[in-house]
């Protein structure tokens, strides 16, 4: 892995390189760890894989002892999620899978959303989920998080009908 990455490289992916080397482990390795097909990792360094689904990057934080959200941040995100602390982290962690999960509900459905629905929808999903308190446990989320959406663009089909 000492090989120089270019500036272009995807944030997370440099991330992903740094965290191998720390742990030393090589691509195929982490692949494995993380129950991925044996070249997936190789595959998203050299960007064959560039926006991976979230199950995957689930599974390479859990392999490599980490979080979505800190696999997929920024340096300054992970220092600010370090500084202000643990819930501070979950509701980033809560955030993340809830952006990238109404990502890829859109794009399965083929629905576009405006900036101003995706934020609307994300908002409104964050708010449901923290009213629910700790009942919401970790594994529970997709469960939680999935039919919202759902719900969430059902209605806003619903909406542009009407507005027709």
């Amino acid at each position: 892995m000492t090989k120089e990455k270019e500036p272009t490289t995807l944030e997370w992916v440099r991330n992903l390189h740094r965290l191998i080397d720390e742990q030393g482990l090589n691509p195929r390795k982490l692949s494995l760890l993380a129950g991925l097909n044996a070249t997936a990792v190789r595959d998203m360094i050299e960007g064959r894989s560039r926006f991976p689904r979230y199950d995957t990057v689930q599974a390479l934080a859990a392999a490599l002892k980490t979080t979505p959200a800190v696999l997929m941040s920024s340096d300054k995100t992970n220092n600010e999620i370090q500084a202000k602390g643990a819930v501070f982290g979950q509701d980033i962690e809560l955030l993340t899978e809830i952006i990238t999960r109404l990502q890829e509900t859109a794009l399965e459905t083929g629905r576009e959303l405006t900036p101003r629905e995706f934020a609307a929808m994300s908002a409104t999903i964050f708010r449901r989920l923290q009213e629910g308190g700790d009942t919401v446990s970790r594994k529970n989320r997709l469960g939680a998080i999935k039919p919202q959406i759902h719900d969430l663009l059902e209605y806003e089909v619903l909406r542009h009908k009407r507005g027709k």
